[in-house]
């Protein structure tokens, strides 16, 4: 059973890959969409009003993320962008869509969230983090971002999940478990970097789609996980 999905696994990141070197522009859209609702989810899970679907708040929350840091960081984005992709976007779509998204996220926050001093300390959060994308590099702030706000707490998610009853050294069970797929992954980009002759130029645009390629499975296996934990909380 552990071969059979990790080939899945593994099939799942190749099919990633194909998907952004065959049809760049819709595999930059799939792996924006799919990581707003994924970061969305990771921030916001068991917080939410149960009563509500959280689905549009997960990609509201995400979406607002990813315009702060490509509005405030909108020359280098628009480069990458354009390295993976034929598009070509204005600032003022940049501007006008993060306006839009602030909008409808102090219209719905108030409905999903009742806690006051919940909201206020996400706010908070909200302008810490602008006041980093605006000073930081586009590669930084997201890296940032996606270690301290995102990976730090979704591996402790995962490994009080995986590891419930394991009292010692849980940490090392789960680099255990997971050293295989990190070690295939950076060897991938490695290998990319060394032996297809990409740039320092393209690196960036190399480094997102890759990136896009590992986190289609990521979201499904995180997916899995809460809707599990939910099931033995009921």
């Amino acid at each position: 059973k552990k071969r059979d999905y990790f080939l899945i696994y593994i099939g799942v990141v190749l099919l990633g890959i194909a998907v952004f070197y065959f049809f760049p522009s819709a595999g930059l859209l799939t792996f924006v969409g799919v990581s707003c609702y994924h970061f969305g989810e990771q921030h916001w899970e068991g917080k939410l009003n149960p009563t509500l679907h959280p689905f549009p708040f997960f990609t509201l929350y995400g979406a607002l993320l990813f315009f702060l840091l490509f509005t405030f960081q909108y020359e280098y984005t628009l480069a990458v962008v354009s390295q993976i992709s034929s598009f070509t976007l204005s600032f003022s779509f940049f501007w006008m869509t993060l306006g839009l998204l602030c909008l409808l996220f102090f219209l719905t926050v108030f409905r999903y969230v009742k806690s006051f001093s919940q909201i206020f300390m996400e706010l908070g959060l909200l302008i810490v983090l602008s006041i980093l994308f605006a000073n930081a590099s586009l590669l930084f702030g997201f890296a940032f971002y996606f270690v301290v706000w995102h990976s730090i707490p979704s591996l402790q998610e995962q490994i009080s999940y995986l590891y419930p009853s394991c009292s010692s050294f849980p940490l090392y069970q789960y680099f255990k478990s997971a050293a295989l797929y990190w070690i295939m992954a950076l060897l991938g980009l490695l290998f990319a970097y060394y032996y297809i002759g990409v740039t320092e130029k393209n690196f960036l645009a190399l480094f997102f789609s890759f990136l896009a390629a590992i986190t289609f499975p990521h979201v499904v296996v995180i997916g899995r996980m809460f809707r599990r934990k939910k099931e033995h909380e009921d």
